[in-house]
């Protein structure tokens, strides 16, 4: 019975192991990241903000934009300082020679040398059609430079910015993060039948 408990435990902490969610990324975060920076703190003290977006753009304009994550936390000089996740559902970003900004498994993230900021400069293309809405998603990361998720802070910003033709409901738009609500749904029933095998095996 020893050896099945053992048995269990090794293949969970394995996998957990095996999780992008525990391992910190300064050279930027793909879709592990759709839903946060789980392997850190998540703080409401850190305070994201996208800066110079339109209350409403027009098709395929360009819109100049501050990422900027805000934080109590010491910065340190020489280490890295913070990042991000950002999605956007309608245009996207244009990164001609940025070295700080990369597209990544869907969306943007900062690189190695954009982890030593906590602002970033971007450029937003609006879609070709100006009878949608945007919806962006951002999830930013204050960090203590100690090159692990511990006493780190990050935080969520979800804004929805209309076409000027647009005339719906600025509410987010489900399942941008990747994970839909039927998706979620599945893995609250992969947890639980995760914990019924391990009760099983721990039973006498």
């Amino acid at each position: 019975m020893a050896t099945r408990r053992c048995l269990a435990a090794g293949v969970l902490l394995l996998t957990v192991m095996a999780s992008n969610w525990v391992l910190a990324s300064p050279n930027g975060l793909g879709s592990e990241a759709n839903e946060g920076c789980l392997c850190h703190t998540r703080d409401a003290s850190t305070v994201v903000e996208l800066r110079g977006l339109p209350e409403a753009f027009e098709s395929t304009q360009n819109y100049n934009v501050t990422l900027v994550v805000s934080s109590s936390l010491v910065a340190v000089e020489n280490a890295s300082q913070g990042g991000f996740r950002l999605l956007v559902d309608e245009g996207g970003l244009v990164l001609d020679n940025n070295s700080l900004v990369q597209a990544l498994d869907g969306g943007w993230t900062h690189t190695t040398e954009g982890s030593t900021m906590r602002s970033w400069n971007l450029v937003w293309q609006a879609p070709a059609e100006n009878d949608t809405a945007a919806t962006f998603v951002v999830h930013g990361n204050a960090v203590n430079g100690n090159n692990a998720p511990t006493g780190d802070a990050w935080s969520t910003l979800e804004v929805v910015v209309p076409g000027v033709a647009y005339d719906g409901d600025l509410v987010p738009r489900e399942g941008i993060d990747g994970v839909s609500q039927t998706d979620r749904l599945i893995l609250a029933v992969g947890l639980l039948a995760l914990v019924g095998l391990l009760w099983s095996v721990g039973r006498p």
